[in-house]
């Protein structure tokens, strides 16, 4: 099984939103990790919501967003970190184990 990293993380969140990024005047090859995707108007507050789904669904995680600080919940650097530490927490990409997406409520 591949281990997440923080680095796919990144690669990840930059290349879903290379072309807002752009459109915002940044350069997604040179961001740093203090970039906050809703500060800098990449996304918006539902933008947030759509972010951290398409974490879980791209990573097969469930992510417990309360573990994480919430003024960093947008910023790239603690969230590709918090996600990647997340997919280790049951050996392959489950926030917890028997929280992985099953498909079934």
């Amino acid at each position: 099984m591949t281990e997440i990293r923080s680095e796919h993380v990144r690669a990840f969140l930059v290349a879903q939103y290379a072309d807002q990024i752009q459109g915002k005047g940044f350069d997604p090859d040179v961001l740093p990790d203090d970039f906050d995707f809703l500060l800098k108007g990449v996304i918006d507050s539902l933008g947030v919501l759509q972010m951290v789904g398409e974490l879980e669904k791209k990573f097969q995680i469930e992510l417990d967003m309360s573990s994480l600080d919430p003024e960093q919940l947008t910023v790239l650097g603690p969230l590709s970190r918090y996600v990647a530490e997340a997919a280790g927490r049951d050996g392959k990409g489950g926030a917890r184990p028997g929280n992985q997406h099953t498909g079934a409520s």
